[in-house]
C-alpha cells in the first residue's frame, strides 16, 4: 500500500518537469522570434568560438584585427572575424550574455532591420577608428598605453557597444541617461585603467554609435539630460564613486594596466622581485627597502593595500541610501587618496618609472589619476551634500566613534607589545621610536608609508604575523562599524507622529493625511486633543491642511497655534485649508487668498451611466476588453519585480522634466511606503505595470470613510486612458467597501469653473494667477485640473490664510521653497525659460 503513492507521484513529477521544459522552450522560442538579430549574433559568436577553438582556450589571434595584423600583414578579413570571434571562453560568455540582454533591448528600440545594419556598420567603424587612432598614437609617441599595438583584437562586444549606445537615442529619458552613464563609465574605466586595445576599440564604437543614434532620432520630441530625482541623483553619484574606486582594481586584474591612468596602481604594485634581483648591484640600503616591502606581500598586506578602494565601495553603498556618514567617508577617503601619494612622492617613498625619458607626460597622467579625479569628485559630493540628509543617530555615532577608537588603540597597543617582545625576529635591534613609527605605518597602504633606505621589520614568528595582519583587523572592524551605522538613522519622534495618527482616526478631512508626511512637525494642545501639522521653512510656519480638533474647538486650536508660533518668532500661515477653517481664521482677523481647488466625488449612488460619463466609461470599457486589470495592493506587499517597475515608472516621469520634482502637498515615491496608503496598479495582460496611483485614507470615529488620490504615474509608452481606468475602478471598488467620499486631491493654483474672473483684487491673488499661467507649461496644473473635471466632481476651494500682509513676501517664498526645496539657480532659470517659451 505504501508504494502506491510513490508510484503515482513519479509520473506527476515527470509530467511537471516536461511541462516546465516545454514552457521554457516556448518562451525561448518567442524571445528568439522577437529578437532575431540578437539571437543570430549569439549563434554566430558561439559557432565562431567553437570552430576556432577559443571556446576552450585555444589561441586564434590570427583572426584578430590591429594596425599590423589588418594592414601590415594584409589580412583585411580580420575586420569581420574580429567582430564575431571571442578571444577566450570568458569573452564568449560575456558576449553571449550581452547579446541576449542589452543587445536584445537595443533591437526592440531600433527595430530588427536597423539593428542588423548598425551591428555591422558600427562594429566596422569602431574597429577602423580604433585601429587608426592606435596606429597614429603608436607612430607619434612611445607612451605605455600603446605598447599593445601588435596584439590583435578579437572582441564581439565592440559591435554591441556601438548598437546599444545608438539605441539609447530612442530609449525613454530615464533609461537613456542610465545606459549612457553606466555604459560610458564602464567603457572609460577599462580604457583609462586597463588600457588594452579592445577597450579603446569598444569606446570608439560607442562614441560613433552615440552620434549615429542622435542623427537617427533627429526630430523626435524628447529630452536627453534632465533633472534626476533625489533617489536617482544618489544612485548616479554612488555609481561614479564606485567606478573611481574600482579603477585601480581593474588595472590590477588586467595585469597592472597600460591605460593612461593606470599609474595610480603603482601605489599597490611598485615593488617586485625584479627590483629585488638588483640587490647585488646596488647599495645595501636599497636591498633592505625591497626586503621590507616584500614582507608586505601576501593576503593580509594585499587586503591592507586595497583598503582605500574598499572604503570607496562602502561609501558608494551608503551614498545610494542617502547617508550623510557615507558622504563624509567618501570625501575623506578621496582627499586622503589624493594627499598621501603626493606626500609620498615628494619625500621619496613613492617613485614613478618614466615611460619616456624626460617627457614628463607620465607625471601629468599620474597627477590626473591620483589627484585631480578624486579631488574633483570630492568637490562634487560636497556641493551635492543636500541630497544626503539622512544622519545617524547620536547614539550610533558615539558608539561607532568609540568602537573605532578602541579598536585602533587595542590593535596599535597589541602590535607594539608583540613587536617589542619579538625583537629577536628583527634584523637589528629596533628602538622605541622605530617600533612606534612601524606601528603607525601598519594602518596605511604599505607602498605609501614604508621608509626609504634601511628599514626595520620582523622576518618571522608572531611579530611578522602581527606586522602583516593588524592593520587588516583594524580596518575590518572600522568598516563593519560604518556599515552598522548606516542602518541606524535619525527618525522623527515615533510618539509624536503616533499621536497625530491617533487623532486622525478620530476624524479628519480629506487632506488631513498630508500631516503624516516626512518633513512635517506637529503642535499639540495642552490636553493633547488638538493638533496642527506644520512645516517650518525659514521663519515661516506653514500649517498643512485643516487642524485636527474636536467639535467646537477649532477656533481655540487656531488661536493657540498662532500664539505658539509668535512665541518662537515664526510667522504662521495656514496652507490649503477649506472654507470652514478659513471662516474661523477670518473671524480671528486673518486674511486669506485662494491657492487651489480640491475635486471631490461623492460615492453614494455613483454610477457611470449616461452620456455625461462617456469620457470615463469608454476608457474603462476599452481597458477591460483589452485585458487590463486594476490590482489593489500596498507597498510592502509588492514583489521585487513590481516594486522595480513602480520605481522605474516614477524615475522616468521625473527624468522627463527639466524642472525640480515638487513636494510639500504633492506626494512622491517615499509617501507610497506608508502602510496605511493603498496602491492601485493598472496591470497589462502580460503582467507589466502600466500605471500607478496611491490613495490616502480619511477616518470618521475610527472607520475609513474616504480616500484621497495622491500619486499618479503612468508609462510614457503605455496605452492611453490608464488613469481614467484606475480612477473609475477605484470609485466603484471603494463605493462597494462603504466609503462615502473620494477626493481627487487638490490642484495647486487652479480655480473652480464657477470662480469669478476678476476675483479678489489683492496683489497676492493677482500674483498667484500670473504664477499659475507661468508654471502651466512646466507642471501642467491646469491641464491636470481639467482632466479631473471628467469625473464631474464637487469643487472645494483651498485657501492660504495669513495674519499680516507684510508677511506675504516671506510666506510666498516659503511656499515656493516648500514645494521645490532642492531647486538650484540653474533649475530656476530653466523654469523661467520653460514658462517664457510656453507663453510665446
Amino acid at each position: 500500500m505504501s508504494d502506491a503513492p510513490a508510484a503515482s507521484a513519479a509520473p506527476q513529477r515527470g509530467r511537471r518537469t516536461r511541462e516546465r521544459a516545454g514552457a521554457f522552450l516556448r518562451a525561448t522560442g518567442r524571445y528568439a522570434m522577437t529578437h532575431p538579430v540578437s539571437m543570430a549574433f549569439v549563434v554566430s559568436v558561439v559557432s565562431a568560438a567553437a570552430l576556432t577553438g577559443t571556446l576552450w582556450g585555444e589561441d586564434a589571434s590570427v583572426w584578430g584585427a590591429g594596425p599590423l595584423a589588418t594592414f601590415g600583414a594584409g589580412r583585411w578579413w580580420t575586420l569581420v572575424t574580429a567582430l564575431v570571434i571571442p578571444d577566450s571562453p570568458v569573452d564568449a560568455v560575456v558576449s553571449v550574455t550581452l547579446g541576449v540582454t542589452v543587445l536584445a533591448y537595443a533591437e526592440r528600440l531600433l527595430g530588427s532591420r536597423r539593428a542588423a545594419v548598425l551591428l555591422g556598420a558600427l562594429g566596422l567603424a569602431g574597429l577602423l577608428t580604433g585601429i587608426g587612432l592606435h596606429a597614429a598614437a603608436w607612430a607619434v609617441t612611445d607612451l605605455r598605453p600603446v605598447v599593445a599595438a601588435e596584439v590583435p583584437v578579437l572582441d564581439p562586444t565592440t559591435s554591441i557597444a556601438g548598437v546599444v549606445l545608438a539605441a539609447t537615442a530612442f530609449a525613454p529619458t530615464l533609461w537613456r541617461r542610465r545606459v549612457r552613464l553606466v555604459g560610458f563609465a564602464t567603457l572609460a574605466l577599462f580604457a583609462l585603467y586597463a588600457g588594452d586595445a579592445d577597450s579603446w576599440y569598444r569606446l570608439s564604437a560607442a562614441v560613433i554609435g552615440l552620434v549615429v543614434g542622435e542623427m537617427l532620432a533627429r526630430g523626435r520630441e524628447r529630452r536627453a539630460w534632465h533633472r534626476s530625482s533625489t533617489r536617482e541623483t544618489r544612485t548616479l553619484l554612488a555609481l561614479v564613486v564606485a567606478v573611481v574606486g574600482s579603477g585601480p582594481l581593474v588595472a590590477l586584474i588586467s595585469g597592472g594596466g597600460r591605460g593612461p591612468l593606470s599609474l595610480v596602481v603603482d601605489a599597490y604594485t611598485q615593488y617586485d622581485d625584479e627590483l629585488l634581483a638588483r640587490c647585488g648591484r646596488v647599495s645595501s640600503s636599497v636591498c633592505d627597502e625591497q626586503l621590507a616591502l616584500l614582507m608586505t606581500r601576501g593576503l593580509g598586506p594585499a587586503l591592507l593595500a586595497v583598503t582605500p578602494l574598499v572604503l570607496m565601495l562602502v561609501a558608494a553603498w551608503g551614498l545610494r541610501l542617502g547617508r550623510r556618514a557615507a558622504l563624509v567617508l567618501a570625501v575623506l577617503t578621496l582627499v586622503a587618496s589624493a594627499v598621501i601619494p603626493v606626500v609620498s612622492l615628494l619625500d621619496g617613498r613613492l617613485r614613478i618609472d618614466p615611460w619616456v625619458d624626460g617627457s614628463g607626460a607620465e607625471y601629468i597622467l599620474w597627477a590626473v589619476a591620483t589627484v585631480v579625479i578624486p579631488v574633483t569628485l570630492a568637490i562634487v559630493l560636497v556641493l551635492a551634500r543636500d541630497r544626503f540628509p539622512i544622519r545617524a543617530t547620536r547614539g550610533a555615532a558615539r558608539t561607532v566613534a568609540a568602537v573605532i577608537g578602541a579598536a585602533f588603540l587595542a590593535c596599535a597597543t597589541t602590535l607594539f607589545v608583540i613587536e617589542a617582545l619579538g625583537r629577536r625576529s628583527f634584523d637589528r635591534d629596533p628602538s622605541v621610536l622605530d617600533l612606534a613609527l612601524l606601528t603607525l605605518r601598519r594602518f596605511l597602504p604599505p607602498a605609501y608609508t614604508n621608509p626609504v633606505g634601511a628599514a626595520t621589520f620582523p622576518h618571522h614568528g608572531p611579530a611578522l604575523f602581527a606586522y602583516q595582519w593588524v592593520g587588516v583587523l583594524f580596518w575590518a572592524i572600522a568598516i563593519a562599524a560604518l556599515l552598522w551605522m548606516f542602518r541606524r538613522t535619525q527618525r522623527p519622534d515615533p510618539g509624536d507622529a503616533r499621536l497625530y495618527r491617533e487623532l486622525l482616526l478620530r476624524g479628519g478631512d480629506t487632506l488631513g493625511f498630508l500631516g503624516t508626511w516626512a518633513g512635517n512637525r506637529h503642535w499639540y494642545s495642552d490636553d493633547r486633543a488638538c493638533a496642527v501639522a506644520y512645516r517650518l521653512v525659514g521663519e515661516v510656519a506653514l500649517a498643512v491642511a485643516d487642524p485636527l480638533a474636536p467639535e467646537g474647538r477649532r477656533p481655540e486650536t487656531l488661536r493657540a497655534f498662532s500664539d505658539f508660533c509668535v512665541e518662537h518668532g515664526w510667522m504662521p500661515a495656514f496652507y490649503s485649508v477649506h472654507d470652514d477653517t478659513a471662516a474661523d481664521l477670518e473671524a480671528l482677523g486673518w486674511r486669506n487668498v485662494p491657492v487651489g481647488v480640491e475635486t471631490v466625488m461623492d460615492l453614494p449612488g455613483l454610477t457611470f451611466a449616461g452620456k455625461a460619463w462617456q469620457k470615463v466609461r469608454q476608457p474603462l470599457t476599452r481597458a477591460e476588453r483589452e485585458g487590463y486589470t486594476a490590482v489593489w495592493t500596498r507597498w510592502h506587499e509588492l514583489t521585487v519585480a513590481q516594486a522595480s517597475q513602480v520605481v522605474a515608472i516614477d524615475e522616468e516621469w521625473v527624468a522627463d522634466r527639466a524642472l525640480p520634482e515638487m513636494g510639500f502637498t504633492l506626494g512622491s515615491l517615499e509617501e507610497l511606503r506608508d502602510r496605511d496608503v493603498r496602491l492601485l496598479l493598472a496591470v497589462g495582460p502580460e503582467g507589466r505595470i502600466e500605471a500607478v496611483t496611491s490613495w490616502m485614507p480619511s477616518w470618521t470615529d475610527g472607520a475609513v470613510t474616504g480616500w484621497t488620490l495622491d500619486f499618479m504615474r503612468r508609462r510614457t509608452d503605455g496605452p492611453n486612458g490608464m488613469m481614467e481606468f484606475l480612477i473609475a475602478k477605484a470609485a466603484l471598488q471603494l463605493q462597494a467597501e462603504g466609503a462615502v467620499v473620494l477626493s481627487l486631491s487638490g490642484a495647486p493654483l487652479a480655480e473652480a469653473p464657477d470662480a469669478p474672473i476678476d476675483g479678489d483684487p489683492a496683489p497676492l491673488r493677482a500674483l498667484l494667477r500670473w504664477l499659475a499661467e507661468v508654471l502651466e507649461p512646466a507642471y501642467g496644473f491646469a491641464s491636470l485640473f481639467r482632466f479631473k473635471g471628467k469625473f464631474r466632481p464637487r469643487y472645494r476651494a483651498l485657501t492660504l490664510a495669513y495674519r499680516d500682509p507684510l508677511h506675504l513676501p516671506a510666506i510666498g517664498a516659503a511656499v515656493g521653497r516648500a514645494y521645490v526645496p532642492d531647486a538650484s539657480r540653474r533649475e530656476i532659470v530653466a523654469l523661467a525659460r520653460t514658462a517664457w517659451e510656453g507663453r510665446r
